[in-house]
């Protein structure tokens, strides 16, 4: 049963972390059916048009003998297609390569980036300096320019179909991606046809005060510098400015690749049309950064945004646990909490504005970033420039994934420790300046925003959060938040305005029922709205779907995964995404369990059977893979 609850102020128990584990089970079999009426309470939307995708890992390792871990079990895409008030559900395991030889066996045959020693654990004396990895394609899915993607952050996508979500191959593409992997994260950003306006001098007013952290070193791109005719300032300007195109009102896709080597940590960005055509690749090295762990970026108007926490590895780690097959090589990763962590900025290639601009490196105090709300760029009173980047940020970052092993009964990780919690950085982008303000007590993850204004100021996102209340104590995730900021303001009052051609959408309503500013736990100007699933039910990452015609931000539903730990089974979630307190309007009960699913994305495309045609079977069984 759902409910709405009151929030924890006391410490997780022993009995709630077993629960979490029953999420990190493999499924077996592959299915394609409607979901029957009798499965759902409430009503699906008839409005609600177009198909759902989530991608996560479903096939674990369950013989102790070769110590594989959640995390590297093989990837499973599933898909919910919504048409006429009707849902029709597919999921099927992306044949990789290594996939198939596995299965081929009937063993692993491969290690992974977070399993302990070989990949049998018959011989710790492997090859430790063997860094290449099965392409587990575990992570994300992309639908773009009518190809769906299955991404993990390690290797090259893997080519499915959209409708029947048959394996092809990996893919570069259509050949567009030289690098040999491509980031699980993208941004898909909308260019205003606002956007063009004529160029823009860089010099900008003194500010009141300078970050200790300051620094002011730009990273150049290796492409041919260019500058625009008139460009003022004597600024140099950004590594690709040679086309504008864009403003039109069209997407883009934005994606990046994370390389290092001997020569250094390098990070290259892509722009594709909705044709899936590349417009843009720019290559940047990360001066200064001998290894980078980059899971996610922000995409403003005229900048690329990284977030990097201080990452090395560990030589003596590697040699005295990671070479004797005692920890993985994710473990051998370590987060520096003494170093300050860099915020580097890229300009963005022929933006319409055709400012001359350069990167940016500025400091902060030490934090970790997996996943980003979103970034603007705002222009302040006395002429000065600053970029707002929300986050969820760690005050530091473990990889040790002690936390997934069942046998496991403490939960001493869950009193203080390394928690989530919703943060804006404030960059000053003409005094390096970081503040860093935290805007939720809560512990967070995956936030989603309405897509339509990726790169401008957001006034609404969601995320998932624990059920403890607490300066403290924190927990697994059980609920769901709809986190209201007014991007007018840096929560102090303080005035500032865009120079962001903001999007065209109307300013999201706000929620009668939402708790605001102390009586949330939260920042001032920030407004909370929420559900609490049931003591054994823990959610996924949510999904905004904006409704039909819409033309306010965050007018639509929210789509949101669970699973109990009671039943083993899923539940889909369909919410008014203006009014979670109010629960959901609709829940799809699915008859089996579902893997937990990392990341998902929308398609506006129905890519399921005739909701009226009667010839299509209500169940089948597309088969089954075998237990390694």
């Amino acid at each position: 049963m759902i409910q709405k609850r009151v929030r924890r102020t006391t410490p997780i128990t022993v009995a709630t972390l077993n629960d979490v584990r029953t999420m990190f089970t493999s499924l077996l079999h592959e299915y394609a059916y409607w979901v029957d009426e009798s499965w759902v309470t409430g009503t699906i939307p008839p409005e609600l048009y177009g198909t759902y995708y989530r991608n996560g890992p479903a096939l674990h390792v369950a013989n102790p003998r070769y110590r594989r871990h959640t995390m590297d079990g093989d990837g499973m895409v599933f898909s919910l297609a919504f048409k006429d008030g009707k849902a029709y559900f597919r999921n099927r395991f992306v044949r990789t390569k290594g996939f198939l030889k596995e299965q081929a066996e009937g063993r692993p045959l491969y290690r992974n980036t977070f399993s302990r020693g070989s990949h049998d654990s018959n011989n710790p004396w492997f090859n430790p300096f063997n860094l290449s990895f099965k392409n587990v394609a575990n992570t994300n899915v992309l639908p773009w320019a009518g190809q769906l993607y299955a991404l993990w952050e390690g290797g090259l996508p893997y080519l499915m179909d959209p409708t029947t979500l048959d394996t092809y191959r990996e893919s570069r593409m259509g050949g567009q991606i030289r690098s040999n992997m491509l980031g699980a994260h993208y941004r898909i950003i909308t260019e205003a046809p606002d956007e063009t306006h004529p160029p823009a001098k860089t010099a900008m007013a003194p500010r009141r005060h300078q970050s200790q952290h300051a620094e002011q070193k730009p990273h150049y791109s290796h492409q041919p510098q260019q500058k625009w005719p008139g460009a003022s300032g004597g600024a140099s300007p950004s590594a690709a400015t040679a086309t504008c195109v864009g403003a039109d009102g069209s997407q883009r896709l934005v994606a990046f690749s994370n390389e290092y080597g001997y020569g250094g940590a390098f990070v290259v960005f892509y722009e594709f049309d909705e044709s899936g055509k590349l417009l843009h690749e720019t290559k940047e090295k990360l001066l200064g950064v001998d290894i980078a762990l980059i899971h996610d970026m922000v995409v403003t108007e005229h900048y690329y945004v990284l977030v990097l926490g201080s990452i090395h590895l560990d030589p003596f780690k590697f040699v005295s646990q990671y070479a004797l097959g005692l920890c993985s090589i994710a473990e051998v990763l370590v987060f520096d909490p003494k170093l300050p962590t860099r915020i580097m900025m890229f300009p963005r290639p022929g933006r319409p504005s055709r400012k001359a601009l350069t990167p940016h490196v500025l400091t902060t105090d030490p934090l970790f970033v997996f996943h980003h709300v979103n970034g603007w760029e705002e222009e302040t009173a006395d002429g000065g420039s600053v970029v707002v980047l929300d986050c969820v940020a760690w005050d530091k970052v473990s990889f040790d994934m002690g936390f997934f092993d069942k046998h496991g009964q403490r939960v001493d990780n869950f009193v203080g420790g390394s928690r989530m919690q919703l943060t804006r950085l404030t960059c000053d982008m003409y005094t390096g300046a970081v503040e860093r303000r935290k805007l939720l007590q809560r512990t967070v993850e995956f936030p989603v925003t309405d897509q339509r204004i990726t790169g401008r100021p957001h006034g609404v996102f969601w995320c998932i959060a624990d059920a403890v209340d607490h300066p403290v104590f924190w927990g697994p995730p059980q609920g769901v938040l709809r986190v209201e900021v007014d991007p007018g303001h840096d929560l102090t009052d303080v005035q500032i305005r865009s120079t962001a051609a903001r999007s065209r959408l109307a300013p999201p309503r706000r929620a009668a029922a939402a708790a605001r500013g102390e009586a949330a736990c939260a920042a001032s100007g920030v407004a909370v709205d929420s559900w609490y699933f049931d003591e054994r039910t823990f959610p996924g990452e949510p999904m905004f779907v904006p409704r039909p015609g819409s033309t306010r931000e965050g007018d639509g539903w929210l789509l949101l995964a669970t699973h109990s730990a009671k039943t083993e089974r899923a539940d889909l979630h369909i919410f008014d995404a203006e009014a979670l307190s109010a629960g959901p309007l609709a829940t799809l009960h699915l008859p089996h369990h579902l893997p937990v699913s990392l990341h998902g994305a929308w398609d506006t495309t129905y890519r399921g059977p005739d909701p009226h045609d009667s010839s299509v079977p209500r169940w089948q069984d597309l088969g089954s893979v075998k237990p390694l």
